[in-house]
């Protein structure tokens, strides 16, 4: 039995429908990644909450290390947690809007059947 033909419109709806599958995916990774660091940003922040301000601390930058202070470490920390928890908001965002498309398309490609 032959399959039936797609029309042009069904191809584009099915190309796009593809193609947010793998966006989804990808996004999906990044938020993935992102909260491990957000956890990784954790624990330093935890570790650092319980050393003295004597304490001698090396921050990496590539392949050296560099001695820095305790308050400096605090901030950049900080700052890096604060980033991290924009981007996964902002990554959250645009995956549910994708969702949304995603199963709007889906729907579409299921009745066009």
């Amino acid at each position: 039995m032959a399959q039936p033909q797609l029309t042009p419109e069904q191809q584009e709806s099915l190309q796009r429908y593809q193609q947010l599958a793998q966006q989804l995916e990808i996004i999906g990774r990044q938020i993935q990644q992102l909260e491990m660091e957000k956890r990784d940003l954790e624990i330093a922040k935890k570790e650092t909450k319980e050393l003295d301000n004597s304490a001698v601390i090396y921050r990496s930058a590539g392949r050296l290390l560099f001695k820095t202070s305790l308050e400096d470490v605090t901030k950049y920390v900080a700052e890096e947690y604060e980033k991290v928890e924009v981007r996964i908001a902002s990554l959250t965002k645009r995956q549910n809007k994708m969702v949304a498309s995603f199963k709007e398309l889906q729907t579409e490609l299921s009745g066009s059947q």
